[in-house]
Parts: C-alpha cells; structure tokens; sequence
C-alpha cells in the first residue's frame, strides 16, 4: 500500500481530499469511521519505516492538529461539534491511541502493532 494517497485523502488543503476519508468524515459528520481511521494508520506505519520527504510532514501534522480540535471541540459544552457515534468512555481511549500513534510518526518509533485495542486488522495483515 502506497501511504501518500491515503495522507492526501486526509489533507484539508490538498485536491485529493476525500470527505469520505477518516479526517473528513469527523469534520463534516462528526463520525469516527474505523475503517478509515484503520488506512490512516497504517499509512503512518508506512511512512515512519520508510522515512518521507519533507512535504508528507506537513500534510501529518495538519491532520493531527485538525482531528486532536475536534477532540477538543467534542468536549466543550459550549460548542456544537460531536462525534456523535462512539461513547464517551470509547473517546477517551481513541483520543490516547490518535495522540500515540502520530507522536510515534514524529519520533520515528510507532508503538507496537498490537499495543491497543481493538488491534488494527490491517497492522496485522502481512500483505499490508
């Protein structure tokens, strides 16, 4: 799997953006999709084991920042946005995991791929 698409579906500013990817989908609809939040990842993984060029950075970091407001934004009474399909508790640990996984991407060192549950199926798929 190529990691630089699924990043430009995620990238606000990019033409390849795609409502339908995971970062849309929370900005537009306020839902976490799995599926998507399972490519992204992965694309992560990809990416830190074969370090990128510069320009990928940005586009990592801009999706970081924009989905960790939304967390934020989930949590403020005074602001309407909400991922409304998963549970407070549920929140509590995507938040970690999102946290975890894009600072592993910046340090160099992802967590290990069976580190959180539920495990990323696509992580443990060796054709990935």
């Amino acid at each position: 799997m190529d990691a630089s698409p699924v990043i430009a579906r995620n990238f606000p500013w990019c033409p390849e953006n795609d409502d339908m990817s995971f970062g849309g989908r929370l900005h537009e609809e306020g839902f976490w999709c799995c599926q998507q939040y399972w490519l992204l990842e992965l694309a992560l993984h990809r990416l830190c084991s074969d370090p990128p060029s510069r320009e990928p950075y940005w586009r990592v970091f801009k999706i970081f920042s924009d989905c960790s407001a939304k967390f934020g934004y989930h949590f403020d009474p005074n602001d309407g946005c909400e991922i409304r399909n998963v549970r407070r508790e549920e929140i509590y640990d995507a938040r970690e995991r999102f946290q975890l996984v894009f600072e592993g991407f910046f340090e160099g060192t992802m967590p290990p791929k069976d580190c959180f549950e539920p495990v990323n199926p696509l992580l443990m798929d060796s054709s990935n």
